[in-house]
């Protein structure tokens, strides 16, 4: 056979090995990356428990997200969320970038549920600024950038780990990075549109450092999720909050149980540290706004030689407050670099409206009435009415 001919052949061999091997390379590192988003699918949800530092006094909630739909003229996920907190149900319709999830401007909510959704954005979607739609990352790349903060700390895949969640079992990459000391982990499911869960520190290089985030998949499934049911309950004192770091608590205790509107309730406020030992001279800040942001009351506190101080709070109408309580100085000395501040969910019970008391006064004497006529069956149901 013809040498130039076998020649001929040879290099084309090549040149089509070439081609295929690197048909199958690209294919193979198109399998290995991952971005925010990646395997978000119409009519599809997700469930997740989050604390977040900055978020409802890192007490968790938890967020169900429904991609209902995709609008794929302005690149945007239509998303029903729906957030319960201590078993308060809130319920909005997010608007989220196509590129990242990240929650866009048309988001319709109600006011209480912003902090939550600032939450889930400083938490969930943290990666997205790293692993966007636009430009994926490797799952076996050695970085995918720098943490910005206190020094360089390079994040990246820090190798594979199975884990079991709440809402199922993966495969996942770790993506980690560090603070000195300090290891912060996210574990990441390839073509899952968020990380499975993760434990993130605050930024510091010295130990103790206090939780940043941590969020854990604990549902997902097709079609609209059940609305949830809440159990919301008025608080009842004594209640104790730690502060963001955990090395103090505040107590708050008040009497009566029930704060009435249109009168004055004073409140005890209480210092300890992470021993339950009583921190005396401590300098605060006392402030109470109602469900609208409105300050109510704004004064500033010593304790003196002792631990707890009292603040007599006016309180107007009935409905949700929040009590915000910051040590601005213990000993006249600083609280340093973090905020030591706690929050209280706190209620002022509804006045009972005279017309509703006359229509209940009504009520009430029309079943006295009716049970006075023995044999007649109950307008209740029968005898298994309750």
């Amino acid at each position: 056979m013809d040498s130039k001919f076998l020649a001929s052949v040879a290099v084309a061999f090549v040149l089509v090995f070439g081609i295929l091997a690197g048909a199958n390379v690209a294919s193979a590192q198109g399998n290995d990356t991952w971005y925010m988003g990646e395997g978000a699918m119409q009519d599809t949800y997700v469930t997740y428990e989050i604390a977040e530092y900055q978020t409802n006094n890192r007490i968790p909630y938890t967020m169900t997200i429904y991609f209902q739909e995709f609008d794929e003229q302005d690149n945007v996920w239509i998303a029903p969320t729906y957030v319960v907190s201590e078993g308060r149900v809130m319920q909005g319709t997010l608007r989220l970038s196509g590129t990242n999830l990240f929650p866009l401007g048309g988001s319709e909510y109600p006011s209480e549920m912003s902090q939550y959704v600032s939450g889930y954005a400083s938490s969930i979607l943290f990666l997205e600024s790293y692993a966007p739609k636009s430009a994926p990352k490797s799952l076996s790349a050695i970085a995918w950038g720098n943490v910005a903060g206190t020094g360089a700390a390079p994040i990246g895949p820090a190798g594979k780990e199975d884990v079991t969640v709440q809402g199922g079992s993966f495969e996942t990459t770790v993506i980690s990075y560090s603070r000195g000391s300090i290891l912060n982990k996210i574990w990441v499911a390839d073509n899952f549109p968020y990380p499975v869960k993760a434990l993130v520190y605050v930024d510091t290089t010295e130990p103790p450092a206090p939780v940043r985030y941590e969020f854990e998949l604990t549902d997902q499934g097709e079609g609209q999720p059940e609305a949830p049911t809440g159990s919301e309950e008025t608080p009842l004192p004594p209640l104790t909050r730690e502060t963001v770091t955990g090395q103090y608590q505040v107590q708050l205790n008040w009497d009566p149980a029930e704060i009435q509107p249109d009168s004055t309730t004073d409140f005890n406020v209480s210092f300890y540290n992470s021993g339950n030992n009583p921190v005396v001279r401590v300098n605060y800040d006392f402030v109470v706004t109602d469900a609208g942001g409105n300050v109510v009351y704004d004064e500033s506190g010593y304790t003196g030689e002792t631990n707890s101080a009292v603040e007599s709070v006016p309180f107007g109408d009935g409905g949700p407050v929040n009590v915000n309580v910051k040590i601005t100085a213990i000993s006249s000395v600083g609280t340093g670099a973090f905020i030591e501040e706690a929050d209280f969910g706190l209620v002022v019970v509804p006045e009972f409206p005279v017309s509703v008391a006359i229509i209940a006064a009504i009520a009430v004497g029309f079943i006295v009435a009716m049970t006075r006529f023995r044999g007649s069956l109950s307008p209740f149901g029968g005898r298994n009415a309750l």
